[in-house]
């Protein structure tokens, strides 16, 4: 299983990012209102999110870019992470996109090739969320995921399983 393969449907290619497109990406990010909600609302400053870039990058899994297939351009980022082969599970998330993609379908179809893929190969996703994204919470409820615990530091952590996907 391979999660560096690239994404694609009819509206969104989903592929890895590379260093060098640090400034690309972070001109998306720059918007403080992409971050209200999340529990490091400053990650639209510069410093703040070659923090964030940074690890994805030395992720083992790297770090995705969403790109519009119409205009060609960046809307945002995602990401695998930790799996565990033992419960037959991964991570996706640090997923953002620009403020003029929310309220659309976006969200649900990037997280939608994302989860199929990975569900070819393991049973459960979890997605771990700031307990105030009332906004992230929602959209992954939407695709099946229910609360699995709290861990006390501000976040939550959502469950979807392979027979609840959508």
């Amino acid at each position: 299983m391979d999660f560096k393969v690239k994404f694609e449907d009819n509206d969104l290619i989903i592929k890895q990012l590379k260093q060098e497109e640090f400034n690309d990406l972070y001109n998306v990010a720059k918007d403080p209102n992409i971050w209200k909600q999340h529990p490091e609302n400053d990650r639209w400053k510069k410093e703040k999110f070659a923090i964030f870039f940074k690890n994805g990058i030395d992720n083992e899994f790297g770090i995705y870019k969403i790109i519009n297939k119409s205009n060609k351009e960046i809307i945002g980022s995602s990401r695998f992470y930790n799996l565990d082969p033992k419960d037959k599970a991964i991570r996706i998330g640090f997923t953002f996109i620009t403020t003029k993609y929310w309220g659309t379908t976006t969200n649900f179809k990037i997280k939608k090739l994302m989860i199929d893929y990975a569900l070819k190969f393991l049973d459960k996703i979890y997605f771990d969320i700031g307990e105030n994204n009332i906004r992230s919470r929602k959209a992954v409820e939407k695709l099946g995921a229910t609360f699995f615990s709290d861990d006390n530091k501000g976040m939550v952590v959502y469950k979807l399983n392979k027979i609840d996907f959508i």
